[in-house]
């Protein structure tokens, strides 16, 4: 017998009599924007007491965009989750003003959006043939049972065709480091 999802019953959102005014805003300047918007899906009356002035908070100190872009219709609350969908990384979570770089290369990656910070970790880096060979002490049998991206190179060979460069995902030659020695 298979249970059926029971829906969430509605109720009416009940006033937070004991936040003063200020109280709510207070709270959000410690929060990143996916934190806020997570605090007002936690209760109806959470929902109710955020309301335009909250969310022209986070807009504007939070999320960088400029008071000219706020218009009198402009629904706040959907234009902060446009934001934290754009501008939140896809690894740690973490909200970057700025925005975020997108891994463009070919590989089981790509299109990911990443913070500057998981961008450094090797899972998300690569490193060339020969610089893997000279940095990790490999031998050319050893490296060539790892998947490898072929990427065009500047330089052209005597025929007036690139020269193919040999990358590989540095998570993956860290690992076989470690199995190696």
């Amino acid at each position: 017998m298979a249970l059926r999802p029971t829906k969430r019953t509605k109720t009416e959102p009940t006033s937070l009599a004991t936040f003063g005014p200020d109280a709510l805003l207070s709270i959000i300047s410690f929060l990143q924007p996916n934190d806020a918007l997570n605090l007002s899906s936690a209760s109806p009356a959470l929902d109710a007491a955020m309301d335009k002035s909250v969310w022209r908070y986070v807009l504007l100190e939070q999320c960088g965009v400029k008071p000219t872009l706020l218009k009198p219709r402009t629904q706040l609350r959907k234009m902060v989750v446009g934001h934290v969908e754009k501008k939140t990384c896809h690894h740690c979570g973490h909200f970057e003003v700025r925005g975020l770089y997108t891994i463009k290369v070919h590989s089981e990656h790509c299109g990911t959006k990443l913070c500057m910070t998981c961008m450094e970790m090797p899972v998300f880096k690569e490193i060339g043939h020969m610089e893997a060979l000279r940095k990790y002490k490999l031998k050319h049998h050893e490296l060539h049972t790892l998947p490898v991206r072929l990427v065009a190179s500047a330089y052209y060979d005597d025929e007036g065709e690139p020269r193919m460069k040999k990358m590989y995902n540095l998570q993956v030659v860290l690992d076989l480091v470690a199995q190696v020695r």
